[in-house]
């Protein structure tokens, strides 16, 4: 998927023209349902759109319709579905596995269930299931993979055992995982599965207390081990991650905000700054899209891992998309708003399209609270008719 670069090395040269280079999404959301609270995680499985977050109505068509911190849309129309599970708390993380969408944040109960920061809910009937477990603290993100669900947060125990804000549950049974080693000695907010790996991002100086691995490491999904083969070196926080095949991408906070670009052993290859953090990300046909709350990003990247903006900063606020292979700045800018910008990204690949959530409420000046839906070709087959 494109050259990779030596580390420390700047790409040079003139880009060509974003249409030439790699192809982007409409700059247009579809039309679709939005919220009237903040949308901080979102999942696409098929062609449903799962969210969740702070909000307790969605708004269709001028009138509200209740939903309680999580909601379903078809992505194909923008339609409401009618999955409306409860949750009494905020919902931080949501992944899928399964038949079952989980869910954590700062909640107690689910459907009127007590899921203290963690549970499970059906995909198709919104039921919730019987996994069950007491979370002393915060959870934040959630993925799965290997046959395991992976937890990260600001907790210190699940169940009364000490879990230093990384966990793992057996997905077929449920049960917490104390054969995976891992934990985080600070806040974990980012993590993807990727090949034999799970990667995680954060506030953390160590990952089960190994060196070389604060912000940013790798731990073996067979059994948490630290995968030493993994050494990016990352300088600042990382709240956000995108995989491919031969690239991890991290959104990191600092000094700024950057998206960097790291081989699969950690060399680095190239960094864009914008001037706030960045919170979200996602990939998509050659391109990183990553959201945030800054207001001007860079056109070229940096030559070093922690070396500023060689151009001129432009006008570019809270979402960005990046060349995957080089890290140029591409001609795309919804112009988005609001103090904290954009707080969750997701693509799916086969419709060609990208979900955008968090505490925003306009693009380009017209109201789009909370969530937008962008897709190739202007987005001309998606409607937002109506609400079931």
């Amino acid at each position: 998927m494109g050259l990779f670069l030596a580390a420390g090395l700047v790409v040079t040269g003139t880009p060509a023209p974003a249409a030439a280079a790699v192809p982007l999404v409409s700059i247009t959301p579809a039309r679709a349902v939005t919220f009237d609270g903040l949308v901080y995680t979102s999942a696409y499985v098929g062609s449903t759109i799962y969210v969740g977050g702070s909000f307790r109505n969605a708004l269709v068509n001028g009138r509200t319709v209740v939903r309680k911190r999580l909601a379903a849309l078809d992505a194909r129309t923008g339609e409401l579905l009618p999955w409306a599970p409860v949750a009494d708390g905020t919902v931080f993380g949501l992944t899928a596995a399964g038949t079952s969408l989980y869910i954590t944040g700062k909640f107690k109960t689910v459907g009127g269930q007590a899921r203290p920061g963690l549970a499970a809910v059906s995909l198709k009937t919104a039921a919730v299931g019987t996994l069950k477990h007491t979370i002393s603290g915060t959870g934040n993100v959630l993925t799965a993979g290997g046959g395991r669900l992976f937890l990260g947060g600001a907790f210190s125990a699940v169940d009364g055992r000490a879990e230093k804000n990384l966990a793992a549950f057996r997905l077929t049974d449920g049960t917490l995982d104390t054969t995976f080693r891992g934990d985080a000695d600070g806040q974990v907010k980012a993590l993807a599965v990727g090949g034999s790996r799970l990667y995680v991002g954060g506030g953390f100086k160590r990952l089960n207390g190994a060196n070389n691995t604060a912000r940013l490491g790798a731990l073996a999904l067979a059994d948490g081990q630290v995968d030493a083969g993994f050494r990016p070196g990352t300088p600042y926080p990382v709240g956000a991650l995108a995989l491919t095949a031969d690239r991890v991408f991290a959104g990191q906070g600092g000094p700024g905000g950057r998206v960097a670009a790291y081989r699969p052993d950690g060399g680095f290859l190239w960094s864009s700054v914008t001037d706030g953090d960045v919170q979200a990300m996602t990939y998509l046909r050659g391109v990183v899209y990553a959201g945030g709350h800054w207001d001007v990003a860079c056109p070229k990247p940096s030559a070093t891992a922690i070396s500023w903006c060689p151009a001129t900063l432009r006008s570019q606020p809270k979402l960005v998309a990046l060349d995957a292979a080089t890290g140029f700045l591409q001609d795309w800018n919804p112009r988005s708003n609001g103090k904290w910008g954009v707080l969750t990204m997701d693509a799916n690949a086969l419709l060609g399209s990208i979900a955008v959530g968090g505490e925003f409420t306009a693009f380009a000046g017209k109201s789009t609270p909370h969530f937008a839906q962008f897709c190739f070709y202007g987005c001309s087959g998606l409607s937002g008719r109506s609400a079931r």
